[in-house]
């Protein structure tokens, strides 16, 4: 295996480009619908492309570190398995003359009790057009969907995240998850889940509006809670989405800065 120091492309993702080079053969995630839909406004799929790296996520017990900035390194943890892995993946589209990359999986695979792998996975795509954007666009939208946005006037930009985590204690949740509790709130639970899914979409737009766009669009959002003992509850929420921009205003975009004929006008 040859040795790698982290930075620029894996050597097995080299070997990927060097091999797409050398072949000429484009491969797709895509399926027909999205392949479609993504030809309707001029991209081509040139292959697929992924990005990958193995964190260990662990409790670190560093003296006087509190219950909640331990469960804060967690999240920063998670942020970065997420950042390095969409990063690799742009690096190896950039390496194939992508343009931009759609419908991009994200996935987390325990590989112990403390390592977890970071996955993205997508198909890179190329604009039928001399203009070339600056930076490789990134989306978890299928082609369908990026071809309806664009018909709108508008365009993804990158994938942004936002992810919080915090716990809450309070001595009254042991007498309010016992059996004998009945139907009722856990009031320290509502607490939690109530912080940390607001924080997480408060980072979610501070994401988007770092990137420079108009907008968002959220695909999906998570949450993960666990107890502390008797009396605390940690969890942890997290925002996906796709920033995106607006290149035109109205009701639809010009078919003049579109390379095919829409198919709602077939």
């Amino acid at each position: 295996m040859p040795d790698w120091d982290g930075r620029g492309l894996p050597p097995v993702a080299r070997a990927r480009v060097d091999r797409f080079a050398s072949s000429g053969l484009h491969t797709s995630l895509l399926s027909v619908p999205a392949a479609v839909g993504a030809e309707v406004v001029g991209f081509t799929a040139v292959g697929e492309v992924m990005g990958c790296i193995v964190e260990r996520l662990g409790w670190a017990p560093v003296y006087g570190m509190t219950p909640n900035q331990q469960v804060g390194l967690y999240a920063d943890a998670l942020r970065q398995g997420y950042g390095v892995a969409l990063d690799r993946l742009r690096l190896e589209a950039q390496a194939i003359g992508a343009d931009g990359v759609l419908g991009i999986t994200l996935s987390v695979t325990p590989l112990d009790e403390t390592m977890q792998e970071f996955v993205a996975l997508g198909t890179a795509v190329r604009a039928d057009s001399k203009q070339r954007p600056g930076r490789v666009f990134t989306t978890e939208l299928p082609g369908q969907d990026v071809g309806k946005l664009m018909q709108a006037g508008w365009v993804p930009a990158d994938i942004v995240t936002g992810i919080a985590a915090h716990t809450t204690f309070d001595y009254n949740m042991q007498y309010q998850t016992t059996m004998w509790a009945g139907n009722m709130e856990v009031d320290a639970h509502t607490r939690l889940v109530t912080h940390v899914r607001a924080d997480a979409r408060n980072q979610f737009r501070r994401a988007v509006k770092a990137t420079g766009a108009d907008g968002a669009i959220v695909s999906r959002m998570t949450l993960n809670t666990w107890q502390l003992g008797e009396v605390g509850v940690a969890g942890v929420s997290s925002v996906f989405g796709t920033a995106i921009g607006r290149f035109h205003r109205g009701a639809a975009a010009p078919t003049s800065a579109l390379t095919m004929l829409p198919l709602n006008r077939v």
